[in-house]
């Protein structure tokens, strides 16, 4: 663990002549062998702790913890405006698209347990003690102090907001990310915009994809432009260019192509063929249609599947489904 301390006299008069500013500097903390050579047009507000070897360059910092040998560069803004749990606790409203199968997200969260919260209705005792389980997690993680680990780079950013990253993290050219938890060893990366979501370890996501409240697994890809709301997506999924509302993707879920919708449904170890189209066209009775396709299931290109609708094991779905099965 590291120690920290003040600045002395000499060391803000150095970093004040290459640049640096500070709203207070006795507000701001670093490690005992810290040099004034590691900040530069550093802009840095609110209570700001340095671990060891941190550089910072031409960036805004306000209310951050920063671990060892973290590079910050060319950031126009990372901080942390007041109390946040970083995405955690959030209420996803995965499956049905009017929250009736709403579950909350948090680091560590398993497709099991996502299973039975979003499943299990019938057992409003369970659903409820998981629940119980995600406020503590969220709980847990919330601060006024923002986080980033050990051996990040984080460069050529403009807004993080109210996110805390985890060890060995890589952010480059993104966007936007907003009230999330980026997991250890993840890279967010061009033009990616995200908010109020969790990442798990080893995730990507790239290329302009847009996030909002979602749960993207271990090792999960997101790229070229994939756009996905109110979803969990669980370990080894990937998806580029298409879109997904309110889906439970289990473990290996993948959809490469353009023009492919999947909305309100669950998938695991799926495959969906280019021009998928699996979506709720009842929408007069209200967002409340879902379907499940088991374990396997592949979509052909340009099939379609009107819900609700149930597919078994290791099903070939061609074509257009224009009715109910």
């Amino acid at each position: 663990m590291d120690t920290y301390r003040a600045l002395t006299p000499g060391e803000i008069a150095a970093l004040e002549a290459s640049g640096s500013t500070a709203d207070d500097w006795s507000s701001i903390e670093v490690a005992e062998d810290f040099h004034p050579s590691q900040l530069r047009g550093a802009r840095l507000g609110g209570r700001v702790r340095l671990a060891s070897g941190v550089r910072i360059r031409n960036s805004g910092v306000r209310n951050y913890d920063i671990g060892a040998r973290t590079l910050v560069e060319e950031v126009v803004r990372l901080e942390c405006r007041g109390e946040s749990a970083f995405g955690n606790g959030t209420e996803v409203a995965v499956m049905n698209e009017n929250g009736g199968r709403t579950v909350r997200i948090y680091s560590g969260l398993t497709a099991q347990i996502a299973y039975m919260a979003a499943v299990y209705r019938h057992r409003p005792a369970l659903v409820a003690a998981l629940d119980r389980m995600a406020r503590r997690a969220a709980d847990a993680a919330r601060s006024a102090q923002g986080s980033i680990g050990r051996d990040c780079r984080i460069t050529d950013c403009r807004l993080l907001r109210d996110v805390c990253i985890g060890h060995g993290a890589t952010l480059e050219g993104v966007s936007v990310l907003s009230n999330g938890t980026v997991g250890d060893f993840s890279r967010i990366g061009i033009d990616v915009k995200a908010y109020d979501f969790v990442t798990a370890e080893h995730a990507l996501v790239d290329n302009g994809s847009l996030i909002e409240r979602c749960f993207i697994g271990e090792r999960c890809i997101f790229d070229r432009g994939y756009t996905a709301s109110d979803s969990l997506f669980f370990a080894n999924s990937h998806c580029e260019n298409g879109e997904a509302v309110s889906i439970f993707a289990g473990p290996y879920t993948v959809s490469h192509h353009k023009s492919s919708l999947l909305i309100a449904g669950m998938f695991s170890f799926f495959n969906a063929g280019s021009g998928t189209n699996q979506s709720n066209h009842l929408f007069k009775c209200g967002a409340v249609h879902q379907a499940v396709h088991r374990r396997g299931c592949k979509f052909a290109s340009g099939a379609y599947v009107m819900s609700p609708a149930i597919e078994g094991v290791y099903t070939m779905i061609m074509g257009r489904h224009t009715h109910h099965h």
